[in-house]
């Protein structure tokens, strides 16, 4: 019986010592720089407001968008954190109004993020949430008034969402991320027969993208 305890013993410690070894070997380090670009679409509302009126018309916005990331992350066990910034240029766009007709076009985003995560063995589950600034650019359709097209500007607000990576090689990882935008408000004043009205936009983007790590 002794032997037999020993001999299971020796056996359990060669299994774990294997198994630790194998752990080692398939887990990765995901802490330090990463570079990466990314693709996919989008999906949402805008909005136009008449400001004396105060009653929106919403109406869907989507297509698609590409850009490039980069970021640092730093891991401690099984968590990891990490900030990161990407830009991207977008063709999300749609129409507000069946009569008098609002046309909205995202033209680029750009945003700043906080990361945290759990990493398992290869893969990798975070949660993100960050600033952001996007351009969307519109344009008033009228039948009773000249047709008017509005400069781009600049909406600040925020994104949050999550994502998943993997790890296919010791230094570079294919993730899906997906993440809801909300901007703030931009008025702008009357022009010609056009009343000054208020424009805003939200949105949920979905991306695939392929990073290197350094």
């Amino acid at each position: 019986m002794k032997r037999l305890a020993v001999a299971a013993a020796v056996v359990v410690s060669t299994a774990g010592s294997a198994l630790a070894q194998d752990a080692s070997r398939v887990g990765v380090d995901w802490s330090g720089v990463y570079v990466g670009a990314f693709a996919g679409g989008a999906n949402g509302d805008a909005s136009y407001t008449n400001v004396p009126v105060g009653i929106p018309d919403v109406g869907a916005i989507d297509g698609g968008l590409a850009g490039l990331k980069a970021g640092y992350r730093y891991q401690y066990g099984p968590a990891v954190v990490g900030v990161s910034v990407d830009g991207a240029l977008a063709n999300v766009k749609g129409m507000v109004g069946s009569f008098n007709h609002a046309r909205f076009k995202v033209e680029w985003l750009a945003t700043a993020n906080a990361q945290l995560g759990l990493a398992f063995g290869r893969a990798l589950v975070y949660g993100t949430a960050g600033g952001a600034l996007v351009g969307l650019q519109h344009d008033y359709d009228s039948v009773a008034s000249v047709d008017v097209s509005y400069p781009r500007r600049t909406h600040s607000g925020y994104a949050v969402g999550g994502g998943a990576e993997y790890a296919f090689a010791d230094k570079a990882s294919i993730s899906f991320e997906i993440r809801h935008f909300v901007l703030e408000e931009e008025t702008f004043p009357q022009v010609l027969n056009v009343m000054g009205h208020a424009v805003d936009a939200n949105f949920t983007a979905g991306t695939i993208g392929l990073h290197v790590r350094f």
